[in-house]
């Protein structure tokens, strides 16, 4: 009768029939974390005088049906700009007197509405809720009133764990409590202690340094506001007034120098909130009753976002929306519960964190992967959390008492860069992917340090003193004024440490994403370091490169596969591009393995490309299969096994063509059916291509170094070695994808669409 149940429970409930209780075994323990229940249809509004009718998303946090009154609602297609507030009028749960299980809830809620930002005015809408449990999930329906009009449908009701998790012993902020942000006031007299010791001096040292970089009032990254907090954490920990003047003066010219755009403002306005809180203390009233109403009206700017003529992107997964609301929660924690004289109008801050909130939340799920990858690329990723997104994070904790970055994509992306940065040349670097080709260095650990949880923190602390801290160049990764105060509060830790594989493991997989990272060791510049990026799909409206299969190969002093120039072309990735063709979109994970020493096999289908109107159809798909051994057998330390086939219409004219792209930093010779790089160390990567047969091997010098092109066929078989000394020999057996392979002791074939290693 289940079955039956599901399919007519929206339809009594909704005709207003019987309201009997359906027995169903539903432990309401189960009704507890954070409850999203979508009401098709919950709103509507007028479209070319049409009533256009869209999905509202209600977020609910209740413990065993017990909620609490404060409800936030979304509808993205409504306003993407907008989260609605509401009220749980009624909560009335229906107890089975047989199993003590839950059989119904009802619900009432009341929504205040909003049509759009910049229009404060709303409408009220009542949701009268039913809802049964069904499986680990909810069912049902609901009936209420909107903008004039009668409104039922059907809901569908997700319970997940409690995001934010509450921290335990948090202390209430106390009336003007400053410093808040960073660290709280009950802290300030430790870390004056720290001063004195040799850490502090070390760190003191690394800020006198960063203050005398230049001061940019425009640029990208706007840094008065940056250097201000430089100034006023040395004012608070040393007692220095004349340091608070300083700070004084770039925040106040700061103020008066706005950004082109929001996202120049974002770094502005984050910069005077941080050092607002740290010269809390040390202003006169006049000046924080000016900084507040300043910050005020920032807020809201950064929340409402901008026109897309003025470049604002409101994309959830834009590193835009990331700097903005980022900033803008930072800033909004700094002024929550001030004297409403320091307002130049009555001002709800508690609602603006709870927006910010709400947009750095809906980011994290959309831009950063289950395992810190960023959609956007590492330069668009790593940005937005060292200027805003780091600071959020620990502000909120400090002030509201909650952690946003446990059990969310935020915990993992220092660990995700910790497993992919190589030591090169006395520098921690990666080989990037996306624009711009860079991330944000040692910066990223600096400020993110304080928000590590405690399972990762001995891995992160490890590569902390190794490189940056007392056992490293003694920087503590600090490059610029306001990254200071973070890492003087959060270093040291007095923690057993432990090596990053063991925590980590060696192979790190975004699944999330499609980005998966191999690394062999982690030991010093010898380590090697792979990954490949899948791209499992392409969001609108963010920034997004065609790297779909790209792979990137670092180690033993050598950047073998490297990315090209920063630019939107296929053609700048390690892949096989068709250049009549426009580009893969996307890809499908159809195998992976790993091992335990690094190792893995991954393979991956593209999502077909079609002539546009062709009849029949004319379209082709990629595969690739892409392995990585790190086990010796083959006589190297890292043996990599690429494998690229083709189905469909191959040989049609926009797909004839087809040319393998490899690109390095390193000098490149090229004889018969191989290629040599050797790195300035003298190791070497050999490269041999079993396909094509025969093969035309080409190389072309670039800005980044150069790039290996090869063609001849419509199928790539590729072994690669990398090694100190002489490369181990490759003996082929056969001809075509049914070769048999041996490289040392490692025996390679391909087969039923992937690659086998015969000692894996």
């Amino acid at each position: 009768m289940k079955p039956l149940y599901l399919v007519i429970l929206p339809v009594i409930l909704l005709l207003g029939g019987s309201t009997a209780p359906i027995k169903r075994n539903f432990d309401l323990k189960q009704l507890s974390g954070n409850l999203q229940l979508t009401l098709k249809h919950g709103v509507w509004k007028l479209w070319q005088e049409k009533p256009v009718y869209q999905n509202i998303t209600l977020d609910l946090v209740c413990n065993q049906g017990q909620c609490e009154s404060e409800i936030w609602g979304y509808a993205p297609k409504f306003n993407q700009e907008v989260d609605h507030e509401g009220t749980l009028i009624k909560n009335n749960l229906q107890i089975s007197s047989m199993t003590k299980s839950l059989d119904a809830w009802r619900l009432t809620i009341k929504m205040n509405i909003q049509f759009h930002p910049w229009n404060p005015e709303s409408q009220e809408a009542t949701y009268n809720i039913e809802l049964v449990p069904d499986k680990n999930q909810l069912i049902g329906s609901y009936s209420g009133n909107f903008n004039q009009r009668f409104l039922q449908g059907r809901i569908t009701g997700s319970i997940q764990p409690y995001w934010p998790i509450s921290i335990k012993n948090h202390r209430l902020l106390s009336p003007q409590e400053h410093p808040r942000l960073i660290f709280r006031k009950h802290e300030v007299t430790a870390l004056k202690a720290k001063v004195k010791t040799p850490i502090g001096q070390a760190v003191l040292a690394q800020l006198n340094k960063t203050l005398q970089q230049q001061v940019f009032y425009e640029g990208y990254v706007p840094n008065g506001g940056y250097h201000a907090v430089g100034y006023c954490f040395l004012a608070l920990i040393t007692d220095d007034k004349n340091a608070a003047e300083k700070g004084w003066k770039l925040v106040e010219t700061s103020m008066k120098n706005p950004g082109n755009r929001l996202l120049e403002q974002s770094p502005i306005v984050a910069g005077v909130a941080l050092a607002y809180d740290l010269c809390y203390q040390l202003w006169d009233e006049n000046r924080l009753e000016k900084v507040t109403s300043w910050l005020a009206g920032q807020i809201n700017r950064l929340i409402k976002g901008d026109s897309p003529k003025n470049g604002w992107n409101s994309n959830h997964a834009s590193n835009w929306n990331a700097r903005a609301r980022g900033a803008a929660g930072i800033a909004a924690l700094a002024i929550f519960n001030e004297p409403d004289k320091f307002f130049s109008e009555s001002y709800d801050s508690y609602r603006q964190i709870k927006l910010a909130e709400r947009n750095i939340k809906r980011y994290l799920r959309t831009a950063i992967g289950d395992r810190g990858f960023g959609i956007e690329g590492d330069h668009y990723t790593t940005e937005p959390f060292i200027l805003t997104i780091f600071p959020f994070l620990q502000a909120y904790r400090n002030v509201m008492g909650k952690d946003l970055v446990k059990g969310s994509s935020a915990q993992w992306i220092l660990p995700h860069y910790l497993m992919r940065i190589i030591e090169q040349d006395e520098q921690l670097q990666l080989a990037s992917y996306g624009r711009h080709r860079m991330y944000a260095g040692s910066s990223l650990f600096s400020l993110g340090l304080g928000t590590v949880s405690d399972e990762f923190l001995p891995s992160i602390i490890w590569f902390f003193d190794r490189y940056l801290g007392q056992k490293g160049d003694q920087t503590f990764g600090i490059n610029s004024p306001y990254e200071v105060p973070f890492i003087f509060s959060a270093y040291p830790k007095k923690i057993n440490q432990k090596n990053p594989v063991d925590t980590f493991n060696k192979v790190l997989v975004d699944e999330t994403k499609g980005f998966y990272n191999f690394r062999n060791q982690w030991q010093g510049k010898d380590d090697i370091v792979t990954n490949i990026y899948l791209k499992k799909h392409s969001l609108g409206g963010v920034w997004t490169f065609p790297d779909v299969g790209s792979f990137r190969i670092w180690g033993l002093g050598g950047r073998w596969a490297n990315p090209g120039a920063s630019e939107l072309q296929s053609s700048e990735e390690n892949v096989v591009i068709m250049p009549k063709s426009r580009p893969w979109v996307s890809s499908e994970l159809l195998g992976f393995q790993s091992r335990s020493n690094g190792s893995g096999i991954v393979t991956l289908k593209t999502s077909p490309i079609w002539r546009k109107n062709s009849q029949p159809p004319v379209g082709i798909e990629g595969l690739r299969s892409f392995a990585v051994d790190y086990s010796g057998t083959s006589g190297s330390p890292g043996l990599f096994v690429l494998v690229d086939q083709f189905n469909g219409s191959v040989q049609s004219k926009e797909f004839r063509e087809k040319i393998w792209i490899m690109h390095t930093a390193e000098k490149v010779t090229i004889k018969d059916q191989s290629f040599i790089i050797k790195a300035a160390n003298g190791a070497t990567m050999k490269g041999t291509f079993v396909m094509p047969n025969p093969v035309k091997i080409s190389f072309e010098k670039t800005q980044q170094g150069g790039k290996i092109m090869a063609t001849g066929g419509d199928e790539f078989f590729v072994i690669m070695t990398v090694q100190k000394g002489l490369p181990p020999a490759v003996k082929i057996t056969g001809s075509g994808l049914t070769s048999q392979v041996k490289v040392g002791q490692q025996e390679i074939y391909y087969s039923q669409g992937r690659i086998f290693l015969l000692n894996f």
